[in-house]
């Protein structure tokens, strides 16, 4: 008994132990509350006296931010940029230094170090950052390295001038112009493309930029210009290139057609309305030779990504002059014979008249203005229905689907990408809905940053995100941040793709700087940033579709879609493909 009684104490003892510590720990538990409940109104009124320049409060209110979590890279940066503004720079320095130790805001860290480092008399620190900023990819980095007064004493420094464009006034000759140009050119895609080495060797690089320079005095212009596409073309990266030029002393000049490549061949898609003959017919030749070997010598200089964005971009360099006469598959002269089949298959040829070159048959979704099209129809099909927008969804009541299409990532006026999709889930989720296609054959990307907002709402659907009630139309011209949709598309959802293979790799080199060489005006572009699909080590040229549909001219002509069609043949039929 008394056995007993020592038992029942010593569990009363421990219960009120147990009651004691449940009591601390409740206290502590409400204490943490309390600090963080501090901690988000500290930075909160950080973020606003930060916002209304108010310097002296900012510093007081960010120091402590930053003692007090010193692991948060955007606490260090925003603390540097004060200090800067308080003309503290040695301090400014030590704060950049640690946001760049947590991966935060590397470009513009570096650079406003390389600032503080010019303002304290350090050039050769100054410089060293500098550059380490134009690497991390700085932006407007020609306009801010020219205009920003905090580098002036750097100004004079053959180290510093490297780094941006040469001044022209004192380079007369054709020959001197084009080395700065060629040299410039090397210099800058050097300093700012991602990894270059492990894409086109140093080595190599170096000699093929050496044996332009000495055929300078003997190429003409364009020469020297498609030489340069040539060798941006060697790197592999859809978003580094020569821009053929569409302005300027050096403008190119194009045959005013776009080719399409069919199933069932190559033909213009538009032209203008003198050259109507010619929509939709089957191009055989340009200037008496097959428009394959046309094709063929285009692909050495074309935008490089994969072999279906080389391809893509071919049927358009085959339609620039200067490129067909660098190659020897055009006389120097302001017309092109263009040989195709007419209705009844008998061979026909017929001149073109050249006009200066646009980009738009190559960048824009609908048809140019002021040419004809085989897209111009009375009653368009749904994917040449609305073009024109970056994005919009229909409900096909038979047999119970939505239609997507989604043409470029960005944002409407009236309507953000996020709220876009949340209207879209919406409208599935209230309604009777067998089954999304979301298009995206057109979309040739956008900011990759906004894909989560619609991305998400896709994934929560659990009416939608199931196998067999999900389609992805995918094609030539999915590029860039649609390409990284379609890739998170491909991972985190159920989604069937079909179509054509995408333009772009779903793990490739982007956000492209753009060069501007200063005697010729060229545009060249040097990618800074590799986007990783969301799988390690995917290294697909392409997203391959599931279910292979590349149109024929006759379809398109008629207006039907058979990615449409094979979806709805699909769903009437209860045939799903299995996972």
């Amino acid at each position: 008994m008394q056995w007993a009684q020592g038992t029942i104490k010593m569990h009363c003892s421990k219960m009120q132990n147990h009651h004691h510590w449940l009591t601390i720990t409740f206290i502590l538990i409400c204490c943490h509350l309390e600090t963080n409940a501090q901690s988000f109104e500290l930075l909160s009124q950080a973020n606003q006296v930060y916002d209304e320049h108010e310097w002296e409060r900012a510093f007081d209110l960010y120091t402590e931010i930053t003692a007090d979590n010193p692991f948060n890279g955007e606490y260090w940066h925003r603390l540097g940029l004060i200090q800067k503004q308080q003309h503290d720079y040695r301090k400014s320095i030590e704060s950049l230094k640690n946001a760049i130790a947590c991966g935060s805001h590397l470009a513009e860290s570096y650079y406003t170090i390389g600032i503080n480092y010019s303002l304290l008399g350090d050039s050769a620190r100054a410089l060293i950052h500098l550059r380490q900023a134009i690497r991390h990819g700085l932006s407007n980095r020609e306009e801010r390295l020219l205009n920003d007064t905090d580098l002036d004493r750097l100004r004079g420094l053959d180290s510093f001038k490297k780094l941006i464009p040469p001044d022209t006034s004192k380079t007369t000759s054709r020959i001197a112009q084009w080395h700065e140009d060629i040299q410039f050119l090397k210099n800058q895609v050097e300093l700012t493309h991602y990894r270059l080495p492990d894409f086109y060797p140093q080595k190599k690089w170096d000699e093929d930029f050496k044996n332009l320079t000495s055929q300078i005095a003997e190429l003409k212009d364009y020469e020297i210009i498609v030489a340069l596409m040539g060798l941006m073309h060697q790197i592999g990266v859809g978003h580094s290139y020569v821009m053929p030029p569409s302005s300027g002393k050096h403008q190119f000049h194009q045959i005013p057609i776009e080719l399409y490549d069919f199933r069932d061949g190559i033909f213009i898609k538009q032209t203008l309305p003198k050259y109507r003959a010619l929509v939709g017919k089957k191009v055989i030749s340009i200037n008496g030779i097959s428009i394959e070997k046309i094709l063929k010598e285009a692909s050495t200089v074309a935008i490089a990504e994969n072999k279906i964005m080389e391809r893509r971009s071919s049927l358009l360099y085959a339609t620039l002059h200067e490129v067909l006469m660098t190659f020897g598959l055009a006389a120097d002269s302001n017309t092109s014979i263009i040989g195709y089949l007419d209705e009844n298959g008998e061979e026909r040829t017929l001149p073109v008249k050249h006009q200066l070159f646009s980009p738009d048959t190559f960048l824009n979704r609908k048809t140019m203005e002021g040419w004809v099209s085989m897209d111009n129809t009375l009653n368009p099909p749904l994917f040449l229905s609305r073009l024109e927008k970056k994005y919009w969804f229909t409900y096909v009541s038979d047999p119970q689907i939505v239609y997507c299409q989604i043409n470029e990532i960005g944002n409407e006026k009236e309507q953000s990408l996020k709220e876009f999709g949340e209207n879209l889930i919406r409208f599935i989720e209230t309604n009777e809905v067998k089954a999304l296609i979301l298009d995206l054959r057109f979309n040739l990307g956008g900011s990759g940053r906004l894909n989560k907002y619609f991305l998400t709402n896709i994934i929560k659907s659990e009416k939608i995100n199931k196998h067999g009630k999900l389609f992805t139309v995918i094609g030539n011209m999915t590029f860039s941040a649609a390409i990284l949709l379609s890739t998170q598309l491909d991972q985190y959802t159920e989604s069937i793709f079909i179509g054509e293979p995408s333009g772009g790799r779903p793990s490739h080199v982007g956000d492209d700087n753009e060069i501007s060489l200063p005697h010729s005006g060229l545009k060249a572009y040097a990618s800074k940033s590799f986007w990783q699909s969301p799988v390690p080590y995917d290294e697909r040229n392409w997203i391959a579709p599931e279910l292979f549909i590349q149109p024929s001219s006759k379809e398109w002509k008629q207006g039907i879609d058979p990615c449409l069609d094979n979806v709805i043949e699909i769903i009437n039929k209860n045939n799903q493909i299995k996972p």
